[in-house]
C-alpha cells in the first residue's frame, strides 16, 4: 500500500468577519508599501467561535512544514488587534489574505458580483482561501485568498443616503408619476444635413 503525500495546502472557508484594507477589483501598487497583490484584511472578534477554527488551521498547514516543534521565528498570520496601535482591530483579531490573481467575488447567494459593487472596508465578508507554511529566512504560515463572498454591503457603493439615514416612513419619489411627459413638437433642423 502507498502512502500518498499529504498537501502542504490546507484549504477553508471562513466565517463572516469586517472587511479592512481591501484591494480586491486591482492590486495594490503605487505606494510604498504595495505588493502587487489583491488582498483584504478580515477581522473577528475574539470571542467568534471560527477564531479557534482558523487557529486550527494554521497549526495543521504549520505541522505539515515543520512537523510537530515549531520554529522559534515562527510567524503566525492571525495578528492580536489589542497589541496595536489601529483603533479598528481592539477587542478582535484579524488576518491577510493574498493572491497574485484576482479573486472571484461572488454575493450571498453565490452569484457573481457586478463590476459595479466593489467590497471596501467595513463590508461583511467570508473567504475562501489556503493556508500554507513557508520556510526559508522568515518562517510561518500564509493565508492565499481564492473567492471573496460579500454578506453585507456596510460601506460605500448603493445608496450612500440609506446608509447615513436609514429609511422612513414618507415622501418618496416612486410615489409621484408624473403627468404624461411633455413631447416638443418636431419642427426640423435649421441646418442642410448635407452642410454639417
Amino acid at each position: 500500500m502507498t502512502n500518498k503525500k499529504q498537501s502542504l495546502y490546507v484549504n477553508f472557508a471562513s466565517q463572516a468577519g469586517i472587511a479592512n484594507y481591501a484591494w480586491l477589483n486591482k492590486p495594490d501598487t503605487g505606494s510604498d508599501f504595495s505588493d502587487n497583490k489583491y488582498k483584504v484584511t478580515v477581522a473577528w472578534n475574539k470571542d467568534d467561535e471560527f477564531v479557534k477554527t482558523l487557529n486550527a488551521i494554521v497549526q495543521d498547514a504549520a505541522q505539515r512544514e515543520f512537523g510537530d516543534t515549531l520554529p522559534s521565528n515562527f510567524n503566525n498570520p492571525i495578528k492580536d488587534g489589542d497589541a496595536g496601535d489601529k483603533e479598528q482591530f481592539a477587542g478582535k483579531v484579524y488576518a491577510t489574505f493574498k493572491s497574485t490573481r484576482r479573486p472571484s467575488q461572488v454575493d450571498a447567494s453565490n452569484f457573481e458580483l457586478p463590476e459595479d459593487v466593489i467590497i471596501m472596508g467595513g463590508d461583511k465578508i467570508r473567504v475562501a482561501a489556503a493556508a500554507k507554511a513557508y520556510n526559508g529566512a522568515q518562517k510561518g504560515v500564509c493565508f492565499y485568498l481564492d473567492m471573496v463572498k460579500l454578506i453585507e454591503k456596510n460601506n460605500g457603493g448603493g445608496n450612500k443616503a440609506a446608509n447615513m439615514f436609514g429609511e422612513d416612513e414618507g415622501y418618496s419619489v416612486s410615489d409621484h408619476v408624473p403627468a404624461t411627459p411633455v413631447v416638443e413638437e418636431n419642427k426640423g433642423s435649421e441646418f442642410d444635413i448635407d452642410e454639417l
